[in-house]
């Protein structure tokens, strides 16, 4: 979900009540009415720029999932330190306050993304005192010079050549490995290798991100490696115009290519592998007007994870396999501007996204076993990908809960081929929001059933009255996801496997028409044509549907056989979909009236039987039928419960027997 690592339903149902519990009676915390709050976000302190009085406490609360540090720009004062490495560091959860005794202006960043003037950075105004924000840099003409970097040459590091280069030049990088991080504040760049993979960036597992540009438009990132470092390798920051071309980036403690509030993109010809949380990864932005394509992104958590971004962001002709789980755009509240919306999801090949030994953040268990997950996203399309051979869902909608929750909105899917998956190929969790739409796939299962039938996009876009069908969400879906959450919650995520994930082979060459001519990252974005692309079968290699199909099938509740379903086959399936809510249903409503009138439950107890029954689903009723007090003779028991379960089992197999699957 961006992210990932980033929920864990315990906290937030704590923080909620807490702050409700704080709202109503007030607060008598010591940091006085003149505190004020700058939440450190993903990759962003909110606000940026705020006032205060002088003699004001400034708390910072850290509600990202990313590990931050604040540290004043003139280093005298920071959040924490380390005597082990370089920074120390707070994590989600963590407050660091301040008091500012002295009017000025006071200038502050995160070392882990940004520098002292650019990236991640604020400004705290104390007192009466006139700012005037520094004039944004304006490029009249850009330089092409070639900066030639390699042993014995006049540039032996990268970052001295990018320290002496001029607005649009080309940094030329020869052969071998570079043991630095390159920080870029220089626009118009152009990073190139000669050689893809014998230019190599190691960050030797001691430094943060690989190559970091800063609030810098323009830079473009092409033919060479980036490899073993704790955060990114190739990170963008608040810039307009961004490029990585024919990159090959593993074994990264966060992510491999990484834009974060940066709009007009391209990220074409990734490998991206041995990611604890994403290969590629674009957020908070809005309209993004990015493009990635033609990429292959295998052994990471998550394959592409994008929070909060969308508005012309095209994912398209790129193969996702291999990975804990496949694409997942999401929303959530530890970036700004959610929710996450409007992506285009088109012509893909996703497939066998189960590996439970890549290296892994908390989202990354999550998610895991899937190919396509859509949580809390509105308006986004999703068209012409293949999704095979998934442990859990193939492609599937949900709700999304973090400090607030999210429905999945007006998400079409159309004209894909889902199939081979454990739960269910096509699936939408409810509770949902309005206006989801499926027709034209190919696959075996869908949750609820008749969820194509019922919600094809024409009925949705006409508001058809079948369109609201109640079926259209599938709660035990929702629950499915808090369970897989809640385990997540209590398991170590196995993150520092990346320092020892299986290295790439040798991937393939950009070839220059010119290898010494500048290509700065200058109006780059177009849209591309959707209606060119096709189902990729082309993505397939010498394989076939029939070869990457074969997993078991399994008896699901809401799953159903619906390529070509027959009325019997429709008959049990649904029975065996709403059998569970009639047996619930029933079994409450001869608890409610025991309790009502059973002389064995008085007073106080009457409110404690009913909390059990209204509050603890399912067993609660039985507890209160079977181990309780209630008066109901034995042999209604029977009937409801042992005769209601024993045909709900034989309902499920013989929908499971006439559907074809056993």
């Amino acid at each position: 979900m961006g992210k990932s690592d980033k929920v864990s339903y315990g906290k937030i149902l704590f923080f909620a009540c807490l702050s409700l519990i704080i709202s109503a009676c007030g607060s008598g915390e010591a940091s006085g009415p003149e505190a004020q709050i700058v939440r450190v976000v993903d990759d962003e302190f909110s606000p940026k720029l705020l006032r205060v009085p002088v003699g004001s406490t400034v708390i910072w609360e850290s509600g990202g999932a990313n590990d931050h540090n604040v540290i004043a720009s003139d280093g005298s004062w920071q959040a924490v330190s380390s005597d082990y490495f370089e920074y120390g560091i707070i994590t989600k959860g963590d407050q660091f306050e301040h008091t500012f005794n002295e009017a000025g202006v006071y200038e502050y960043y995160c070392p882990f993304h940004g520098t002292n003037n650019k990236g991640m950075v604020g400004i705290i105004i104390v007192g009466d005192v006139d700012y005037v924000p520094p004039p944004e840099e304006v490029n009249t003409a850009l330089s092409t010079e070639v900066l030639e970097v390699g042993k014995s040459l006049q540039y032996e590091t990268i970052q001295s050549a990018v320290d002496a280069a001029k607005a649009g030049d080309l940094i030329l990088i020869n052969s071998g490995v570079y043991n630095e991080s390159v920080t870029i504040t220089t626009p118009y760049l152009t990073i190139r290798g000669k050689d893809r993979n014998g230019v190599i960036i190691d960050g030797e597992f001691m430094r943060e991100n690989g190559i970091q540009i800063y609030e810098t438009d323009g830079v473009s990132v092409e033919n060479l490696s980036v490899r073993n470092f704790s955060l990114n390798a190739v990170y963008w920051n608040g810039s307009k115009g961004y490029k990585a071309s024919h990159l090959t980036v593993y074994n990264n403690g966060d992510y491999g290519v990484y834009a974060f509030d940066s709009t007009d993109g391209v990220f074409e010809k990734i490998y991206a592998s041995g990611h604890p949380d994403s290969g590629i990864y674009i957020g908070q932005c809005y309209p993004c007007n990015a493009l990635i394509y033609d990429s292959v992104v295998e052994g990471n958590a998550l394959g592409y994870s994008g929070t909060n971004a969308g508005g012309h962001l095209y994912i398209y002709n790129n193969i996702w396999r291999d990975n804990m789980s496949g694409i997942i755009p999401n929303t959530l509240d530890s970036e700004l501007n959610p929710p996450g919306r409007e992506t285009t999801i088109v012509g893909n090949l996703v497939v066998d996204n189960n590996n439970y030994e890549a290296p892994a953040n908390r989202f990354g268990l999550v998610a895991q076993g899937m190919g396509i997950v859509m949580p809390g996203r509105v308006g986004d399309i999703v068209e012409k990908n293949i999704v095979i051979n998934h442990d859990k869902y193939g492609l599937v909608a949900s709700p999304m809960l973090d400090v607030n929750l999210y429905f999945s909105q007006h998400v079409k899917v159309r004209d894909n081929v889902i199939m081979d998956s454990g739960y269910t190929d096509l699936a939408l969790a409810g509770p949902w929001g309005p206006g989801n739409c499926y027709e034209g796939n190919i696959y075996q299962t869908s949750t609820p059933p008749l969820l194509e039938q019922l919600h094809d996009c024409e009925s949705v876009g006409n508001g058809s009255y079948f369109s609201r069908f109640p079926l259209q969400g599938d709660v035990s879906g929702l629950m499915m996801l808090a369970g897989l959450f809640a385990d997540a919650a209590s398991q170590e995520a196995p993150k520092a496997r990346y320092k020892d994930y299986p290295w790439p082979e040798p991937q393939e060459n950009m070839t220059f028409a010119d290898i010494n001519k500048p290509s700065p990252a200058i109006n780059l974005f177009y849209v591309p044509d959707m209606n060119s692309l096709d189902l990729p079968f082309h993505l397939l290699g010498g394989d076939s549907i029939e070869d990457l199909i074969g997993a078991e099938k399994e008896i699901i509740m809401s799953g159903v056989p619906i390529t070509s379903p027959n009325v019997w086959q429709l008959l049990f399936q649904l029975y065996g979909y709403l059998m569970p809510f009639v047996l619930y249903a029933a079994w409450a409503a001869l608890a409610i009236k025991d309790i009502d009138s059973n002389e064995r439950v008085e007073g106080s107890g009457k409110y404690m039987w009913l909390a059990i029954v209204y509050l603890v689903p399912f067993f609660g009723v039985l507890i209160y039928h079977l181990a309780g007090p209630s008066a109901i003779s034995r042999s209604t028991k029977v009937a409801a419960i042992g005769g209601g379960l024993i045909s709900y089992i034989v309902i499920l197999v013989a929908g499971a027997v006439i559907s074809g699957l056993v």
